[in-house]
């Protein structure tokens, strides 16, 4: 295999910094989005947010976060086929889940980094439609959640810009691109 890319998301400062800038923009297209999906759901255009509502959005946002990182161990472990040990860790602001050392196909990378923000936006809206999540929380929940989803969908974006046949190699900072190579005709 040849490596053709390397990312080291917790080290190089550029990642650190851009990534913690691009999440704190997209609360906007997404509040905007999920403002939206609030009118259509629960016929409101107004919110009363409360103290307590402060509290509980802090709570259920740390859960989110904890949720977030178990989905990606969990298409990790699925994805890897038995061979994948999964750790867990929070580090420059940034709470992650890895699989150092293991190597998963384009396809099933993408699976692993978009499973969460799919999963748990449905679940969300879900849980909103069903009365069991009020509009002052829904709405906030799920904007931070999805920007918070930032270092996804920048590892979606590099991961579509490659071919198919790569592998990704998943490390303790980052990830490596590699290209597989083609057998000798000898």
């Amino acid at each position: 295999m040849k490596l053709i890319k390397k990312i080291n998301f917790m080290e190089e400062k550029k990642y650190v910094i851009g990534l913690n800038v691009a999440g704190l923009l997209l609360i906007f297209p997404f509040s905007m989005l999920f403002a939206k999906l609030t009118q259509l759901i629960f016929r409101a255009d107004h919110y009363d947010f409360s103290g307590l509502d402060l509290a509980y959005l802090l709570i259920f946002t740390f859960i989110l976060v904890v949720i977030h990182e178990y989905i990606h161990g969990f298409f990790f472990k699925f994805f890897g086929k038995g061979k994948a040990k999964v750790k867990f860790g929070f580090k420059n602001g940034m709470a992650y889940a890895t699989s150092p050392g293991t190597f998963y196909n384009r396809k099933d990378f993408l699976v692993i980094g978009l499973a969460p923000f799919v999963l748990i936006s449905l679940l969300l809206t879900l849980l909103a439609m069903l009365g069991l999540l009020s509009s002052t929380l829904y709405m906030p929940l799920a904007s931070i959640h999805a920007a918070g989803c930032v270092g996804d969908f920048y590892i979606a974006l590099l991961l579509l810009g490659q071919t198919d046949d790569i592998l990704v190699e998943d490390t303790e900072v980052g990830m490596n691109f590699y290209q597989k190579e083609e057998p000798s005709q000898e």
